[in-house]
């Protein structure tokens, strides 16, 4: 009986930790597109295997202990059960600790500044980096399109790409002063200039993001302001 429950625990971390690595890069495919997604499988193929490996080591050390048991060798028990020890630890110490650093940094305002914000009148687009965006009911949607964004965008205007529309009421300008690393991989480079363009404030990427409802924005990795707009 013991043996099976062991076992059953090796398939339920296993189940769990591919469904979490799935997620995890469909987020990042959803947050940065192919590209972010690339560098999972790229330039941080390492961090990334390493800890793929660190996520499933839990199950395969339970799946041993279960044989351990089985055949009632105590000498695969003991090394099984160390093992499994040291890989959930490092599993928790892997999830535990950015969490801890993150509480850990100063809250005063203007420490640590990485961009600054605005909202614009009017843009240009550079180096065709436009693409719209879609969120759909908790759904990872991920890109529409970009070939149908014009090269200059202003408030007002009326874009439709692959048969979704949005009218850019709101464009927010984000001048990166010191490079935005997230998860291993870089947001943004100091000296960029990125745009997001939404119908609604409610609509940009960062804002009410458990929110169950529709909605479209425009993301620009390389925009110029033309106009800056007024309040």
């Amino acid at each position: 009986m013991f043996v099976r429950t062991v076992r059953i625990l090796a398939w339920v971390w296993l189940i769990a930790a591919c469904s979490l690595i799935l997620i995890g890069h469909a987020s990042t495919w959803y947050r940065g597109g192919s590209a972010a997604l690339g560098e999972l499988f790229g330039p941080h193929i390492i961090t990334n295997s390493i800890a793929i490996g660190l996520a499933l080591a839990p199950a395969f050390f339970l799946s041993r202990l279960a044989r351990g048991l089985q055949e009632k060798s105590r000498g695969k028990i003991l090394l099984s059960v160390a093992a499994l020890v040291v890989s959930v630890a490092a599993v928790a110490l892997v999830v535990l600790l950015p969490l801890t650093l993150e509480g850990n940094k100063p809250q005063h305002a203007g420490e640590d500044v990485k961009a600054r914000e605005y909202q614009a009148q009017s843009i240009r687009v550079k180096d065709r980096s436009a693409a719209m965006y879609q969120y759909k009911d908790h759904s990872l949607t991920g890109p529409v399109g970009n070939e149908e964004i014009p090269e200059s965008i202003q408030i007002g205007d009326v874009i439709t790409v692959n048969g979704q529309t949005i009218r850019a009421q709101h464009i927010l300008v984000k001048e990166i002063l010191s490079d935005i690393h997230y998860g291993g991989q870089v947001l943004g480079k100091t000296g960029d200039t990125q745009c997001v363009i939404t119908e609604s404030p409610e609509n940009f990427p960062s804002t009410d993001k458990s929110a169950a409802r529709d909605r479209l924005w425009i993301m620009v990795e390389k925009c110029d302001p033309i106009a800056v707009a007024t309040h």
